[in-house]
């Protein structure tokens, strides 16, 4: 069962438990509260009545006309007398004195009557208030001291806004277990709610103790005690994401500790390799387990002094001594990324996709390693966060720019390459770089949606001007999905006129293994008389051995070399001249891209490269900047 719904069962449970103690309240006392509300507006008038009469008789200044008039206190005394009934036990008079204390004005008893000026120790607090804030009150009396009172009703005299005198009607006791004689019904019905409430309260706590299980498994890995994936997103609804250092770890190559010992070893690893990462962590410090070999951290940012070296000596420690299981002795690769957290971040998930990514590559060139990423910004992981993305999609702020590629000999606008740009949601005049949302929604459902945009764009301006070249990035794996291939064919088939006019320029971030499969799609693409490209030549996998395999069009440098052409001219300058000879013999063109100043475009010229594009000939723009020119 999931967590927000145990806790709204539970919640209503408690809510239902609550409302029936309230109802058991209110019925244990609703009897004699409705008497005692009929006795409180009873006494109200009847207390009114004396406190009149008493003004009356001492002219508004009580005080002073008792201790002026002897004869006086004795007459209202007997008339206090004659207000006694079965109901009123006793009815007195009292004020304060110098000392803050209580002194009996006038004492209606008949026996045993109090001297005046008497001190008077009411036994509760609440005739203080009845003093202090002049309103009318009835206290219930639970003092051994006054056995024979049920309830005083207590009754400021008031005189210009200041208690002159406090009248006391005091119900008796046998009054009261008169009126007790008619709730007989309902003390039944309330031993039938308590026992009620006492099987709800048990059924609760049983409730309780099952979710406090069940909540056990959800959190905690079986294997590990580990805390899961689970914990953290419910750690991070009350801990600011910020306020923590985050180290994603995973153990590469578990699988063959499986196979070259067994699963119960690679289990057994797996338990000593958590205990290590739980004991050299600062306190508070949360280690999770996302499943198979891969490690979660969050560490408090306060409790490391120095990130760097803390950073270095934990990865050390994890891999320079060995995992000792059933006379085994085991050493662990493990790749390892660590990352600053920064300011602002809302969603831990984000956090941990960037990582995730940053882990891969690490894998991808060698594994066990780390890498400490700093000065992440917030826009890193927003602009990465697929939500952000898909919200962008979803409202369709994305623009395209256009950078120009240009006659080497001439500088002669003959293409132009279109760039996706993702529009700032806070800040129109922001455009985001595809470098930060690309990777994020590939493969995904975002990825189509984005390719179509493209698409529409290409070919929407395309058809709107006819003297123009496109030249459109598409990512190696876009080739062999089945998907977006026919995505693309269904354009080209509704725009075939326009589709001799594009180019495809083939991106890679992983090695072509199937030459034959490409070759098939690209023979696809050329029958619409379109041209495919080979961005990056030289760089990672994109290498001579595609001049040999695939039918291109077009190579286009990688910027590595353009840079090297000021840091090592001869030699890249050869390098440059043998492509361009070859690019010649094959029938190829070639593309120079990140020109960035004049003296690099002059050697280009020289060397004879075909085509030219960067910062030197056009920064990406709005297309009608162009073709304004």
């Amino acid at each position: 069962m999931k967590q927000h719904l145990i806790d709204k069962f539970i919640a209503v449970l408690v809510v239902m438990l609550i409302g029936f103690a309230i109802f058991l309240k209110i019925s244990a006392t609703y009897g004699t509260e409705k008497l005692k509300e009929d006795e409180i507006k009873k006494s109200r008038h009847y207390a009114q009545q004396i406190a009149t009469l008493i003004e009356k008789k001492t002219n508004g200044n009580i005080e002073k006309s008792l201790n002026e008039n002897t004869t006086l206190r004795l007459q209202l005394n007997e008339i206090l007398q004659a207000f006694l009934t079965e109901q009123y036990h006793y009815i007195f008079l009292l004020n304060k004195n110098e000392k803050n204390n209580y002194q009996f004005l006038l004492d209606a008893s008949k026996e045993n009557a109090e001297e005046y000026k008497n001190i008077f120790f009411p036994q509760s607090s609440q005739f203080d208030e009845v003093y202090k804030n002049r309103k009318m009150k009835i206290i219930a009396q639970n003092s051994d001291e006054v056995e024979d009172i049920w309830l005083s009703v207590v009754y400021p005299i008031v005189k210009d806004e200041k208690t002159e005198a406090l009248l006391i009607l005091d119900i008796s006791k046998e009054y009261a277990q008169y009126l007790q004689t008619f709730n007989s019904p309902l003390m039944n019905l309330l031993s039938f709610m308590q026992l009620f409430l006492a099987l709800s309260l048990f059924i609760l706590i049983f409730l309780a103790y099952k979710y406090y299980k069940t909540r056990e498994l959800l959190i905690k890995d079986k294997l590990t005690s580990l805390y899961t994936k689970y914990y953290l997103n419910e750690f991070f609804k009350v801990h600011t994401i910020h306020d923590y250092l985050a180290i994603l770890i995973d153990i590469d190559e578990l699988n063959n500790i499986n196979q070259k010992y067994d699963r119960d070893v690679g289990d057994e690893v797996l338990k000593l390799f958590s205990k290590r990462l739980t004991e050299m962590l600062p306190k508070d410090s949360k280690v999770i387990r996302f499943g198979g070999s891969e490690f979660f951290i969050i560490i408090a940012k306060d409790k490391v002094k120095d990130q760097d070296i803390f950073v270095e000596q934990y990865y050390r420690k994890l891999i320079d001594d060995a995992y000792i299981v059933m006379n085994y002795s085991i050493f662990l690769d493990v790749s390892m990324i660590a990352m600053d957290i920064p300011e602002g971040v809302k969603h831990i998930d984000n956090v941990i996709r960037l990582m995730d990514e940053n882990l891969l590559n690490i894998k991808k060139t060698g594994k066990n390693r780390f890498e400490f990423i700093k000065n992440i910004t917030l826009e890193d992981i927003r602009y990465t966060s697929i939500d952000y993305i898909k919200t962008a999609l979803d409202e369709e702020r994305f623009t395209f720019l256009y950078q120009p590629i240009c006659n080497t000999k001439s500088k002669e606008i003959v293409k132009y390459e279109v760039l996706v740009r993702m529009i700032d949601r806070d800040n129109v005049e922001k455009l985001v770089s595809p470098s930060y949302f690309l990777n994020a929604i590939r493969f995904t459902t975002q990825y189509s949606k984005l390719s179509k945009l493209v698409l529409t764009e290409v070919f929407s301006i395309l058809e709107k001007y006819k003297n123009i070249e496109i030249s459109m990035n598409l990512d190696l794996d876009d080739l062999f999905n089945p998907e977006m291939m026919t995505l693309i064919e269904n354009y080209l088939i509704q725009y075939q006129h326009n589709a001799p006019r594009l180019t495809f320029e083939i991106l890679e971030d992983n090695e072509m293994y199937d030459f034959e499969k490409a070759n098939e799609i690209f023979s696809e693409l050329h029958q619409f008389g379109s041209k495919i490209a080979i961005d990056d030549f030289g760089k990672g996998y994109a290498n001579y051995i595609y001049l040999s395999r695939l039918d291109i069009d077009i190579i286009k440098l990688d910027a590595s070399f353009i840079y090297d052409l000021e840091r090592h001219p001869q030699r890249t300058r050869l390098i440059i001249e043998s492509i361009q000879l070859l690019a010649d013999k094959l029938g190829c063109e070639v593309v120079a891209e990140y020109v960035y100043n004049e003296s690099t475009y002059a050697i280009l010229k020289e060397i004879g490269v075909d085509f030219s594009q960067g910062y030197y000939l056009g920064k990406p723009e709005r297309l009608d900047y162009y073709l304004k020119i």
